[in-house]
């Protein structure tokens, strides 16, 4: 399935055509295909939803697992959910602009803690994750 992914952004960044995709921000290909966008002059943006605590997402990813939906080991969660975190601060610097919201409270919108353009970080929140503050060392 990676390699369906890896496939469709190329098509789209050979094409032209804007495209959206979703990622675990976990590993190099993702900056390695967002280097090729910007050179081809796609703008590049970037959401990030954070979880303060990774039992908060290994409880989330469980109870999607047991409503039929795709799970994992928690080892295998873990990896993912730390990689993400620690890239977090390269793709603050490589996106045009990022916006990062705190996914944290069941039942509600996720809210919006900071933005950043071109490197430069604008916190809009009080409140920052910790789990952000130690990814971009705050």
């Amino acid at each position: 399935m990676n390699r369906e992914f890896e496939v469709f952004v190329q098509t789209q960044i050979d094409s032209g055509r804007s495209f959206a995709i979703e990622t675990t921000l976990r590993s190099e290909v993702t900056f390695e295909q967002a280097r090729m966008a910007k050179a081809a002059g796609f703008v590049l943006e970037m959401r990030y939803l954070a979880l303060g605590k990774f039992a908060l997402h290994l409880e989330r990813i469980k109870a999607r697992a047991d409503a039929g939906g795709h799970a994992a080991s928690e080892a295998t969660l873990r990896r993912i959910y730390f990689s993400s975190l620690a890239n977090l601060a390269q793709a603050i610097v490589e996106a045009d602009q990022i916006w990062v919201y705190d996914n944290g409270k069941t039942g509600g919108p996720p809210l919006l803690v900071l933005e950043a353009e071109g490197g430069l970080i604008h916190f809009l929140a009080a409140d920052v994750p910790d789990c952000l503050a130690g990814a971009l060392d705050l």
